[in-house]
């Protein structure tokens, strides 16, 4: 069942004295339960769609629908906040509070209904994803990269979400560490049903998942 479409999108930039179309009449539908990659070169628009999946940017033609509804219509603010979660190669975790102080802080911004009490629910989530409770109750600065993107994807969970967006998660992470996170990756679509949407310039990374997209000329393609 698909949970974001995407329908004649378009998106350009002027350079120099023409448009240059990034993406062009763009049309794809993501499904809940898939974990999907977006390959394509520097340049392609690969972080655009990302941002236009998350509603930080606006399509310039076409239209995104969550769940069949236009996120315009959601309101884009409300679409971010309550149906969706970024996770960053930079992780954007908040360097002043431990581990699990950063989890409790979106459950606590949050519309969405989370389990109460929240610190519980945060550490049982951290836990599942090996960041064990001496390490959830440390400063997130003195976790390794790898313990911060396991946090920065328990924070993005921790929100009941169904729609997970990453934009190059694993690019400063060592091979090891990278395939763990993509397990991580392939859990929350085949063990939760989330729709995980990531952005990668690693063929290993995309080897990985159900659906390999490429973006080229504009136009998302599936790699058979």
């Amino acid at each position: 069942m698909s949970i974001l479409n995407l329908e004649h999108v378009s998106y350009g930039y002027i350079d120099g004295n023409k448009k240059r179309m990034i993406l062009s009449d763009l049309s794809y539908q993501f499904e809940r339960g898939k974990f999907y990659t977006v390959l394509g070169p520097s340049g392609s628009g690969k972080t655009t769609l990302l941002a236009i999946a998350g509603g930080l940017e606006k399509t310039q033609e076409g239209k995104l629908l969550f769940d069949g509804k236009n996120i315009n219509d959601i309101g884009l603010g409300r679409y971010r906040k309550k149906y969706l979660s970024f996770v960053f190669q930079q992780f954007n975790l908040i360097p002043y509070l431990t581990a699990v102080e950063n989890v409790v802080n979106v459950m606590e911004i949050t519309d969405n209904k989370v389990p109460k009490p929240y610190k519980e629910t945060a550490l049982n989530l951290l836990n599942q994803f090996g960041i064990v409770k001496s390490k959830a109750e440390r400063s997130i600065l003195k976790l390794s990269g790898g313990e911060q993107q396991r946090v920065a994807i328990a924070r993005g969970l921790a929100t009941n979400v169904d729609l997970i967006l990453a934009d190059e998660p694993s690019g400063n992470l060592d091979t090891a560490t990278e395939k763990e996170i993509i397990k991580i990756f392939r859990s929350l679509a085949k063990d939760y049903n989330k729709c995980v949407i990531v952005v990668t310039h690693s063929e290993g990374v995309s080897s990985l998942s159900d659906i390999q997209l490429e973006l080229k000329d504009g136009k998302l393609i599936e790699r058979r």
